[in-house]
This record gives structure tokens, C-alpha cells and sequence, in this order.
């Protein structure tokens, strides 16, 4: 990595760690903190999030595309357009919308799972298990369902940390896929090594 992207990858991960405090200043300055899009909240979060995974070299050995696939979620399909063919790690982005998880192959990099749309998530993440594709959501039960990434409200992650971390990785997943995670971006995420299927994870089928 040389320097310049050296200096992309800190800028990403400040924006990462900056933009909950943005929100919030906007909310207490009188701006109406609903009036945020979340859609483009959630596509700056996925974008600058992608810069800290590692896909193993063989995943990329005959294409210079990553093939994300934004599933169930139309408004964050919407938000993703405008950074198709941006690069990432020198791969291009190709940004791939599926209305249902069944509709979903493998040839695929990363996997956004939408919060409303649960049916069939189960048997995606089965199929996808141990592929090294990163699979990502917005709904709390994702992760103990196999998902590897959750991006969460504060409400739902655990109360008992000294400082609110806005990701959960499920890293046993992460390492079962082949996939690495910067270090960096594990000291602001909650990790979870070993999940287990919660009540509310089974009421979602």
C-alpha cells in the first residue's frame, strides 16, 4: 500500500468514527436529524467500510470488479448508484440490485442484506457460508443468523461498553469465509466470536 492510499484508508476510518457526531450536531443545532437520509448515511458507512477488508488474492486473480449486491433495499440501491466504478483496492465497483435473497448467486463480493427484507436470509447465509463474499445488514437478528456484519442503531448493542461502537462483526464467520478485517476497524466494532440464535433471531421465520 503505498502512501496515498495509506492516507485514504485514515481519512475513511476518521469518516467512520466523525459521521455519528455529525448527525448529531445537525440534530442540535435545529436541523431535524430524520431529515438525514439514511439511505446515504448507510452507503457512505458501506463504501468507506469496504476499504478495510481484505479478500483473499485468489478472489480477484481474473476481474478487476467488486460486485456488490444491495438486496431488499431500493433506497440504499438508489444512495450506492452514484459510486458504481468507483474504486476500491483498485477494483471497480459494480453495483447489483436483487429483490429477494434467493435471487443472489455466488458470484458475488458483498452482500447487503436489507432490514426489511428477512424471508429466505437464512438459507442465503448458509449458501454463502465459508465463500469469501462479506455479507452486511441493518437488522439486529442478522448476525446470529450467520451474517458477518451488522450495522446497528445504539438502542440494540450491548449497554455495559465504556464507549458505543456503531458496527457488530461476527468474526468467526469473517474467519470461516477467509476474509480479514483490519485491525483498526475491529477496536471500533463490537465483536461477537461465537453467535448463538437469539428468540428473536428465530421469530423472524
Amino acid at each position: 500500500m503505498n502512501k496515498a492510499q495509506r492516507n485514504i484508508v485514515k481519512f475513511s476510518l476518521c469518516l467512520i468514527l466523525i459521521l455519528p457526531w455529525i448527525i448529531v450536531s445537525r440534530a442540535s443545532s435545529g436541523h431535524d436529524p430524520q431529515n438525514v437520509p439514511q439511505n446515504k448515511i448507510t452507503a457512505l458507512y458501506l463504501y468507506n467500510f469496504l476499504l478495510f477488508v481484505d479478500w483473499p488474492e485468489k478472489v480477484f486473480s481474473n476481474s478487476k470488479i467488486m460486485r456488490v449486491v444491495i438486496c431488499g433495499d431500493p433506497p440504499l440501491n438508489e444512495a450506492m448508484k452514484p459510486m458504481s466504478g468507483k474504486k476500491i483496492k483498485g477494483k471497480a465497483l459494480s453495483i447489483v440490485y436483487k429483490a429477494r435473497p434467493d435471487e443472489i448467486r455466488d458470484a458475488s463480493h458483498v452482500v447487503f442484506v436489507g432490514n426489511g427484507d428477512l424471508e429466505g436470509v437464512r438459507e442465503l447465509l448458509g449458501k454463502l457460508s465459508g465463500k469469501p463474499v462479506l455479507t452486511i445488514s441493518d437488522n439486529a437478528a442478522f448476525i446470529d443468523l450467520g451474517g458477518m456484519v451488522l450495522f446497528n442503531v445504539p438502542d440494540v448493542l450491548p449497554e455495559n461498553n465504556e464507549e458505543r461502537k456503531r458496527f457488530a462483526i461476527n468474526l468467526q464467520a469473517v474467519r470461516k469465509s477467509g476474509l480479514e478485517i483490519r485491525s483498526r476497524l475491529l477496536r471500533i466494532s463490537h465483536i461477537i466470536d461465537n453467535p448463538r440464535p437469539t428468540e428473536k433471531s428465530r421469530k423472524c421465520y
